[in-house]
């Protein structure tokens, strides 16, 4: 499992498909950017017994607190969301930390996708 991370002048989008996914499956996704704003998150749970996802992003392994770029808080089985003006972040590392978080079992594939922009 890897991020494939596309970069178009300002727009970063960032591709990742998973499969084996358990409730703390994490993967980094090295952006080569330190500041940036998340503008859409699509994450769809394409196979396995988990009833729903429950995606989090962050600038640090297991986001918690004031590291949580973005958080889905009602997981569904699709989610899109799209963030008017953006979540900005900013991380030292040029990397961010993603995890699908489904409810349940270690044997759900989540195909997930990520619209960037560079800086704020």
């Amino acid at each position: 499992m890897s991020a494939q991370v596309s970069r178009k002048g300002q727009e970063i989008t960032v591709v990742i498909s998973q499969t084996s996914v358990a409730t703390a499956t994490e993967i980094e996704i090295p952006l080569g950017i330190t500041r940036g704003r998340l503008l859409r998150i699509i994450a769809d749970k394409t196979a396995g017994s988990a009833s729903n996802i429950d995606p989090i992003l962050g600038i640090a392994t297991n986001p918690a607190g004031t590291n949580i770029v973005f958080e889905q808080g009602t997981g569904a089985v699709t989610i899109d969301n799209q963030i008017v003006g953006g979540a900005t972040f900013s991380t030292s590392t040029g990397s961010l930390f993603y995890r699908p978080k489904p409810d349940s079992a270690a044997d759900n594939a989540v195909t997930t996708i990520m619209h960037i922009l560079v800086g704020w």
